[in-house]
Order: C-alpha cells, then sequence, then structure tokens
C-alpha cells in the first residue's frame, strides 16, 4: 500500500513540473507589435534565424511490488488395513506334579480267606505324583478294608484290614479322546504293601487230597508284608483326574497259603 502511493505522488509531481515549465517559456517569449525591417546587406550573409527548443524529459518511475505467499499445507493419510487375524490358541494345561486323591468301592477275598469271608468294602486315599507327559509316576496309599461274613464261619465281628502300599506307577497316555482338553490314559501300578488284620478267618496248609481246614481270625491286630500289582483308566483335565482301578493286594500268614483281596474302586484325583 505504502509503495503504491509514493509511486502515484512521484508521477504526479513529474506532470505538474511539466506544465509549469510550459507556461514559464510562454510568459518568457517576448510580444511585440512593432514589426522589424530585415533587409539584405549587399556583400554580407544573412544572419541565421535561431530556434530555440526547450526539450523537457519527463521520467516515469514504476515501482512493483512483489508478494510472495507461502501455504504450508499439511496432508494427513489415514491407512487401515483390515487383517483377520487368528485367536492364539489356548494352551492345554496337563495335570503334573503332586496330587492328593480318594477313592471308594468293593474289595473281593481270595486265596486263603476266601472260602470263609465274603465281598465287602474298601476305601482308599493316596498321595502321588504324576507328569502327566512323562510315564513313570508315584503313590503312597492307605486302604480300610470291611470283609463279610460266610455263614458258615460267621462268629459276630467282621475281618478288618488295614493296608499301607508304596508304588510305582507306569503312565501310557492314550491321547486326546474327548477332545482337545481331556486326554485318556492307561496306567499300570505295583510295589510292596503292609498289611494289619483281625478277625479274620482262613484256611490253613494241608497236604493233597487232604480235607481242607479253617481257622477263626484273633481278635488282634497282626501285620504282614505282601505285595500289589494291578491297573486302571484315567482321564485328565485341569488340575483334575478321575479314575477306575483294580489290583491285587496279597499277603502272607503263617501256616497259611497267600490271602489276596481284589479292590475296584473309582477315585478321584487334585493336582
Amino acid at each position: 500500500m505504502k509503495l503504491d502511493t509514493v509511486s502515484m505522488s512521484v508521477v504526479g509531481a513529474t506532470i505538474v513540473l511539466a506544465l509549469s515549465a510550459g507556461s514559464a517559456s510562454a510568459q518568457a517569449k517576448p510580444k511585440s507589435q512593432k514589426r522589424i525591417p530585415i533587409s539584405k546587406e549587399s556583400g554580407g550573409e544573412v544572419a541565421p534565424r535561431v530556434d530555440t527548443v526547450t526539450v523537457y524529459r519527463t521520467d516515469t518511475m514504476t515501482v512493483t511490488k512483489t508478494m510472495y505467499r507461502t501455504d504450508t499445507v499439511v496432508k494427513t493419510m489415514v491407512r487401515v488395513d483390515s487383517v483377520m487375524l487368528q485367536p492364539p490358541a489356548i494352551p492345554i494345561r496337563m495335570p503334573a506334579g503332586f496330587y492328593f486323591g480318594l477313592a471308594g468301592g468293593s474289595t473281593a477275598p481270595t486265596g486263603s480267606i476266601q472260602t470263609p469271608n465274603s465281598i465287602g468294602y474298601l476305601g482308599q486315599a493316596h498321595l502321588g505324583w504324576q507328569n502327566a507327559k512323562q510315564f513313570l509316576g508315584g503313590r503312597i496309599s492307605g486302604t480300610y478294608s470291611g470283609l463279610g461274613q460266610d455263614t458258615q464261619f460267621s462268629f459276630g465281628d467282621n475281618a478288618q484290614l488295614w493296608t499301607l502300599s508304596t508304588d510305582l506307577k507306569l503312565n501310557l497316555p492314550l491321547g486326546h479322546t474327548f477332545g482337545m482338553t481331556p486326554k485318556l490314559a492307561l496306567y499300570g501300578i505295583g510295589g510292596w504293601t503292609y498289611t494289619w488284620f483281625r478277625n479274620l478267618p482262613h484256611r490253613l496248609d494241608t497236604p493233597d487230597n487232604a480235607p481242607s481246614v479253617f481257622v477263626l481270625g484273633d481278635n488282634s491286630w497282626t501285620g504282614r508284608n505282601g505285595w500289589d500289582a494291578g491297573g486302571g483308566l484315567s482321564l485328565l483335565w485341569g488340575r483334575s483326574e478321575v479314575f477306575v482301578e483294580s489290583r491285587v493286594l496279597g499277603f502272607s500268614m503263617s501256616h497259611s497259603p497267600s490271602a489276596q483281596q481284589v479292590p475296584i474302586v473309582f477315585g478321584f484325583n487334585w493336582y
């Protein structure tokens, strides 16, 4: 704005000066009504006429105003990619480590205690260690058995047996039969036992072809070393395991064939 005003002022001043100079020249030129005679002189030259020309130079100054404008444009691009991601697979947690379990079922007497006793009941508690991905484990269990009586040998008190077992356990995984989480397994178990018993009628050793001889049980507790062997089927998931199991618990008494009981139990383990 200021440069445009200066330019107009300069142009205006130039025009005014030109007009003033022209007017002054016109006023300065002499005007006379008297005629001046002009004659040629003999033998001489005619005086030349001199015209005075005044040249006025007018300079016009043009001021150009250049304005530079910079516009900054920020372009923001938002890119949205739609990608279908598969959810991560949920890790399958299988039982591992120490566990505690309870079981119960029935038990059948065999061997030297079969005839004078009948099928009874059995309760079991155990503590063990097993890794679902390993074959070998271990277990310590305690059982209590109450056998029934045969009518021919009934004398009022049923036979009672306590058994402590320390066993090795061989685990054989069968895979995920019922889906990804539950895992089916077979296992074998066996080891050393110690059995306390009382009121247990049993058969004595007799020669071949001789009639069988039975004795009534003693009311006091008696203990004997023995063994056990068996197996089961288990279903594992999370920190839990259900199983069904059968074993043979055997021990020997003085002057008597081997006494055995065969429990069949259903149980539950917590890892």
